[in-house]
């Protein structure tokens, strides 16, 4: 190692909020950049020698988001392009020499530049030893399991649809076990299953619902339980049939006799003898038979919600099981791949015998020096799969630096994992290899002004005290919780707030302002109304006259409580920012433009086209004057409901039909979506006459971009790509719109604002029917998380009342001059942080009401000061909420030289105020999209595909078998099959006689055979298999034979050889399924010439010459059955 390479390699680095973490991760980075040998391109894939000197492309940072990852890269570069400059970051032992001839270095080879996110390494991990996993080498991680599990169900409800009898019972036994156990009411049980089942599918996925109880153990618990309690309460009955009861304690134990278990205080009694009238003796027969009828009655109370849970859920379990084993079984061949497995994957990947040198060697990296960020973020999956690797870089002279902040730890939910930050110094296989760690503590806060860096400090610095942590703990749960584990709770919560207080810098900003006030309400809905109220006044007269709005953020706890913000505060006339009004579906004019590209996929969609014509982007066009004044949704109502809108739009506006749809209806077909829309957008200068939603029109041609690329370039795989995936599209936070911006408080982790206001503060605890395997009475039960579980369930409202502290902690600390604080709560509601609040401003000695400082002038507050060591954005230009959008400019800048044309063109193309294409308009030729491109004179007719070809005859004929159904008169039955096929068929069929006359006698025959009724009555038409290779196959139909299956095969035309290997496939997978049940009999395979009138059996041994009867073919005993 470098001298200059600093000397630990342990270290835990607690950094609280706004004292400059990024900063000091960038430094950290640096420094072991700086001590690497000289600056050279990244070490080559085999430079795996731990002899070597450490290369700059081994030493990696690990980030919790995208947006981290992008702003770590961008500050390492700019910090060695400043030290190139002759102003070095501080303890950064560089000459502005070497500091150019590394960002040479680095520029030259970006990709080898290691910070990234811990997602994205393990995906890399796991990708380049995907055919080990058995996995397909080209999958892709998707974020919800239901995604990858959703074409399994879809199969597995196509079996039940075709009569599987294993399909059908497990379809039945949910379906009861919602009704029965569940209280669901209704009829549509599709969206019931789902949501039950989502839940599932993770643990299934991770194999944890192995050795669940199944339904009919749970039933026999149940029946068990009854029959004991029933014969104790009969044997108390009988043994204290001479006692005169208490008529409230006979009837418990008449009803507990009866089968009936109820909640009653007699059967808690501690002495037999409060169950009778008073003066009597009650005999020791009566006593012991009362404890045994208690002790039953007991248990039946405790276990019976319990058994009511795992009911419930069983059925639910077993088929969460059967999707995610189908799954694993084809998994090889499945493009899509969970996101929660990855991390699984690697770890055990990683733990494996040589394991990390074969990852290292693949990766091409030594990984020598980790730097984590966020670190109490990071889940126990994934710190198992990265632990290996820093023990491996340990053992070679390495280091780990991990950054953190226990308080704010917000993302329990999610499986972050707060308590690993403190867990690594205690590791001894970690400490093993590197006995001296080294704990650091960032004292300063860099971001906010005085007031409200010591407002903070007094607030919050009270919980490293136990008692106080215990206290606030207390204060949020229920009444009824029991105190087992608070204790240790707030022995952590107080090891999380130890060393809270923060100090000023000496060049820190003086100042600040902090404001609370109360606000009371006799119910939710009343206070929800007063905070809106007192908010839209705080804005407008407080705050609005000397700051502008893109100063101010307003934290919330929900997505629905920042629509509510939203509405509000529009109301009264105060721009706004949330998440969801950046949601690019949500756009009028994006919901216009899909809304077209449906109605060119199918011009019978009314609704589409009425969205269409009675939008902005189309009403509002110079060329569709004549619509205006017109009720478009009168005029649609009045019409006959039988023709198309779109038809009865053109014959009433003939010239705005043509001017502006016609040219899109009669060239749909030949377009692409991105073309299609590109032109659209040129055709009604949507840039130039909707300037605001620039950013909304160029990132939908951005999706629509990324489709085509995946292969989705006709209108209706966009469409159905564009309704599944669409709403999660978002456009990037504009960084200088002057708006109020409203986000949850998670969403703001790591953000700062110059005004922050929090609202609402009455956070509550809610526990989530969250799946739990539980053991108890010798059964395991898979059941959601609820109260009867006991520990479980106190356990996970213990964990939200410390992340409910953290969570006001995140939202007190993301205002940098000014932050206010309303504390609101139903009179006698439930319990809420704010109670929670109460024990701090009382450990704190302030009483809401309250205002210390004063707000700093808007002008003084956006001047930044230089020599902070962080520099985050100022002015309120916030960094974007969504990690996975991209900024201004960066989508572009990522793309290939291809796809950056293309952009560039869809951003003229939107842009221009008048185009080519209109310039080219004359008299002579009417406008047409993309009319600029040079016309080849290349025939080609569109239509082609939508004419009767004499190839598509077999293709009618299979149509026509479908509604085939004898009834003893073969050539009427022939007649009306040819008669339902050809008006089910997709294309118009040619009136040709002797194409009828043919189609007609193949259908005859068919129908006259002995076994054609019992075939299509009792087979199961176009069943699907699945090889062992995970291909689809269809059968034409599958008859049950008693001697086994009997796989029939249409065919028109001559007989082939490969008609026959086509039939043997089918067989095989009957086999292998048979064979994997366990299920007795045998599969042949016959093939029906329709045009020869001929028979052919298939076997595994062989295949039989065509013959006139089947009956010659078939086993003798079935011949004439």
């Amino acid at each position: 190692m470098d001298a200059s390479a600093p000397a630990w390699h342990l270290r835990q680095v607690k950094a609280s909020a706004g004292s400059g973490k990024t900063y000091e991760l960038t430094r950290c980075f640096l420094q072991r950049v700086a001590a690497c040998a000289a600056p050279a391109p990244a070490s080559g894939a085999c430079a795996l020698n731990a002899a070597g000197p450490t290369g700059w492309g081994d030493i990696l940072a690990v980030t919790f988001t995208n947006a981290a990852a992008a702003e770590m890269r961008e500050r390492v570069i700019t910090q060695l392009k400043s030290a190139a400059l002759g102003r070095p970051l501080q303890g950064l032992p560089l000459d502005a020499q070497a500091a150019g001839r590394w960002v040479t270095a680095i520029m030259r080879d970006m990709s080898a530049l290691q910070i990234r996110t811990i997602d994205s390494l393990l995906h890399l991990i796991v990708r380049a030893a995907a055919l080990d996993l058995g996995l397909h080498p080209d999958f892709q991680p998707v974020f919800a399991s239901e995604e990858a599990l959703t074409p399994y169900l879809d199969l597995l409800l196509d079996e039940a649809r075709r009569r599987n009898p294993a399909m059908l019972e497990l379809l039945r036994q949910v379906c009861h076990a919602l009704v029965r156990h569940g209280n669901s009411r209704g009829f549509l049980a599709g969206e019931k299953i789902l949501s039950q089942l989502r839940p599932f599918m993770d643990k299934a996925l991770l194999g944890e619902l192995e050795g669940v109880s199944p339904p009919a153990e749970l039933e026999q618990r149940r029946t068990t339980l009854i029959k004991a309690a029933r014969a104790a309460a009969r044997n108390l009955l009988d043994a204290a049939a001479a006692l005169a009861w208490k008529k409230q304690a006979l009837n418990a134990v008449e009803d507990l006799a009866a089968g009936t278990v109820k909640d009653s205080a007699f059967l808690k009694k501690a002495d037999a003898a409060e169950l009778f009238l008073k003066n009597q003796t009650v005999p020791p027969a009566v006593a012991a038979a009362f404890a045994r009828c208690a002790a039953c009655a007991r248990d039946c109370l405790e276990e019976f919600p319990l058994l009511q849970l795992g009911q419930r859920y069983a059925p639910t379990v077993e088929l969460a099981r059967t999707l995610a084993e189908a799954f694993r079984r084809n998994q090889a061949e499945e493009g899509r791949l969970p996101g929660l497995l990855i991390p699984h994957l690697a770890a055990d990947l990683l733990r494996a015998e040589h394991g990390v040198p074969d990852a290292l060697c693949r990766l091409g990296a030594r990984l020598t020096h980790f730097l984590v960020d966020e670190f109490q973020d990071t889940s126990a999956a994934q710190w198992r799969a990265l632990r290996p690797l820093v023990l491996e870089a340990l053992a070679r002279g390495g280091s780990l630096t991990w950054v953190g902040d226990v308080k704010q730890s917000i993302y329990g939910w999610r499986g972050g994992d707060p308590d690993l930050f403190d867990a690594v110094l205690s590791d001894a296989d970690l400490t093993a290899l590197a006995p001296e760690g080294e704990r650091v503590t960032l004292p300063h806060n860099w971001r906010s002004r005085e007031q409200v860096v010591r407002h903070n400090n007094r607030l919050f610095a009270p919980l490293e005290n136990r008692e106080t942590a215990l206290r606030a703990l207390t204060a949020l749960m229920p009444a009824n919780a029991p105190a087992d584990g608070l204790p240790e709770a707030a022995a952590k919560l107080a090891q999380a707030f130890a060393g809270a207080t923060q100090q000023c810098p000496p060049q820190g900003q003086p100042g600040g302002l902090v404001q609370v006030e109360v606000l009371e309400a006799e119910n939710v809905d009343a206070l929800n109304a007063a905070t809106l109220e007192r908010l839209g006044e705080l804005l407008e007269k407080e705050i609005g006259p000397t700051r502008p709005w893109s100063d101010v953020l307003v934290l919330v706890r929900s997505n629905r409580l920042a629509a509510e913000t939203a509405d509000s505060l529009l109301g009264r006339g105060i721009p706004v920012i949330t998440e969801n009004s950046l949601r690019l579906a949500g756009h009028p004019l994006v919901a216009q433009t899909a809304a077209l590209l449906t109605f060119l996929d199918n011009p019978e969609d009314n609704i589409a086209f009425l969205a269409v014509i009675s939008g902005s982007l189309f009403r509002e066009h110079p060329k569709a004057a004549p619509l205006a004044g017109e009720d478009l949704h009168a005029w649609c109502a009045e019409g006959p409901c039988a023709t198309p809108l779109y038809r009865r739009f053109r014959l009433r506006w003939p010239t705005v039909w043509q001017a502006l749809l016609e040219p899109f209806f009669n060239q749909s077909g030949l377009m692409t979506p991105y073309d299609l829309t590109l032109e659209w957008f040129s055709r009604l200068k949507a840039a130039s006459r909707f300037p605001d939603a620039a950013a909304f029109l160029r990132r939908f041609m951005e999706v629509l971009h990324r489709a085509e690329e995946k292969g989705l370039s006709t209108l209706p795989t966009f469409l159905e790509h564009w309704r599944d995936k669409g709403d999660a599209e978002r456009v990037p936070m504009p960084e200088q719109m002057d708006a109020v911006r409203i986000m949850t408080i998670h969403k703001s982790k790591g953000l700062e604002a110059p005004v922050v206001v929090v609202p609402w503060t009455d956070f509550r605890l809610r526990v989530h029917a969250d799946p739990l395997v539980v053991a108890r009475g010798g059964l395991h039960y898979a059941v959601g998380n609820a109260r009867v579980l006991g520990a479980p369930y106190f356990a996970e409202l213990t964990r939200q009342a410390r992340e409910c502290l953290h969570l006001l902690y995140v939202a007190f600390t993301r205002a940098r001059d000014a932050l206010y604080v309303f504390r609101g709560a139903p009179v006698g509601g439930k319990k809420s942080a704010c109670d929670a609040l109460d024990v701090l401003w009382t450990a704190a000695r302030l009483s809401p009401p309250y205002v210390l400082g004063a707000l700093p002038a808007a002008a003084a507050a956006a001047a930044p000061d230089a020599t902070l060591p962080e520099t985050p954005r100022q002015a309120g230009a916030l960094p974007a909420g969504d990690d996975n959008a991209p900024k201004k400019g960066e989508a572009q800048a990522a793309q290939p030289p291809a796809a950056a044309q293309k952009t560039a063109a869809a951003a003229e193309a939107a842009s221009a105020p008048a185009t080519a294409a209109d310039a080219a308009t004359t008299d002579a030729a009417p406008w047409r999209p993309m009319q600029w491109l040079p016309r080849l004179k290349i025939y080609r007719n569109p239509l082609a595909g939508m004419a009767f070809r004499p190839e598509d005859r077999g293709t009618l004929l299979h149509a026509c078998l479908e509604h085939l159904r004898p009834t003893g008169n073969p050539e009427a039955d022939a007649r009306a099959a040819l008669e339902r096929g050809l008006r089910a068929y997709a294309l118009p069929v040619p009136e040709d006689a002797d194409l009828r006359r043919e189609l007609t006698a193949s259908l005859a025959w068919l129908a006259a055979q002995p076994r054609a009724a019992s075939w299509l009555e009792r087979g199961l038409a176009e069943h699907s298999l699945l090889d062992g290779h995970g291909n689809l196959l269809r059968v034409d139909l599958l008859a049950p034979e008693a001697w086994g299956s009997l796989v029939i095969d249409y065919k028109s035309g001559q007989a082939r050889e490969e008609h026959a290997a086509q039939v043997r496939a089918y067989l095989r997978c009957l086999r292998g399924a048979a064979a994997q049940n366990g299920s007795a009999g045998t599969a042949r395979g016959l093939l029906v010439y329709l045009d020869l009138h001929r028979f052919r059996l298939v076997e595994e041994a062989g295949v039989s010459p065509l013959a006139e009867r089947c009956e010659e073919l078939l086993p003798p005993e079935e011949a004439g059955s």
